[in-house]
């Protein structure tokens, strides 16, 4: 028989709303314990823990739940907001600076930043940047190199508002004008990596007795897009020796390389 059970608590004592907090710590399994991690398995909203406490902070520390697991940040300041929001525009000068974006890297909710200063665009205008970029153009190779990167990232196919976030370093209205959608977009980055790479010609010496196969020819440093997805797809985008991947933890990183150094 299935199991029901409430999706909210029972109790709302301090005690309860405490060891919620600890064991959604618990079910995260050393994983760090953000607002948004917390909202997607509580039986109970954040809002309600820091009402009730004071702040987050206050709450994670009468749970008795360790910095490593989650980390305590310092007071929000203006300048904390800034900084984010330039730090986010250089680093993806083709995407929009977004408020939860800027919540997340930060670590704070949304209304946070929102009730501390102000409208959103009042912000974006005090360090001049406009809440829809000045496109740039790109070329077919660098459009499906995020493609790529997205792919390894999550795992799978990437959807089209991802592109509109990190990892991301293209945004959706590029593949658009490009391809005219982003299925079209797609269906040319397979075309384009199931293409058959072009040889090396076979280079007959005067001795006949010495042809230089294209098997003897020295391959080339750097690895081309279309064996970099193959690669990757063949690994399902995992690593061969620990079987982690980027899209269960964004610490990991693949690489796709000779066996031997070149």
């Amino acid at each position: 028989m299935n199991k029901f059970e409430l999706t909210t608590l029972e109790d709302y004592s301090d005690e309860a709303l405490l060891d919620e907090l600890r064991r959604v710590a618990a079910e995260l399994g050393g994983k760090r314990l953000t607002h948004d991690n917390f909202n997607q398995l509580a039986r109970v909203h954040s809002s309600t823990i820091r009402n009730r406490f004071g702040s987050w902070k206050n709450a994670l520390d009468r749970a008795g739940i360790n910095e490593i697991i989650a980390p305590r940040f310092n007071p929000l300041t203006r300048e904390t907001v800034i900084s984010a929001l330039r730090s986010f525009a250089a680093e993806f000068p083709d995407l929009p600076v977004t408020l939860d974006e800027i919540a997340r890297r930060i670590g704070v909710d949304r209304g946070t930043i929102l009730r501390k200063f102000g409208k959103w665009k009042n912000l974006l205008d005090e360090v001049a940047i406009s809440p829809v970029p000045l496109g740039r153009r790109y070329t077919d190779e660098e459009c499906f190199e995020n493609i790529i990167s997205l792919w390894t990232h999550y795992g799978r196919q990437p959807h089209f508002a991802e592109l509109k976030r990190p990892p991301s370093k293209v945004g959706s209205k590029a593949y658009v004008l490009r391809w005219g959608g982003w299925r079209a977009a797609l269906s040319a980055f397979i075309k384009y990596v199931n293409q058959e790479p072009q040889q090396p010609p076979v280079q007959i010496t005067e001795n006949t007795e010495s042809i230089n196969s294209p098997q003897d020819a020295p391959t080339p440093r750097s690895i081309s897009l279309s064996l970099r997805y193959k690669v990757l797809c063949r690994d399902r985008f995992k690593c061969v020796i620990c079987g982690r991947s980027p899209a269960k933890d964004n610490n990991v990183e693949l690489h796709i390389d000779h066996i031997d150094p070149w």
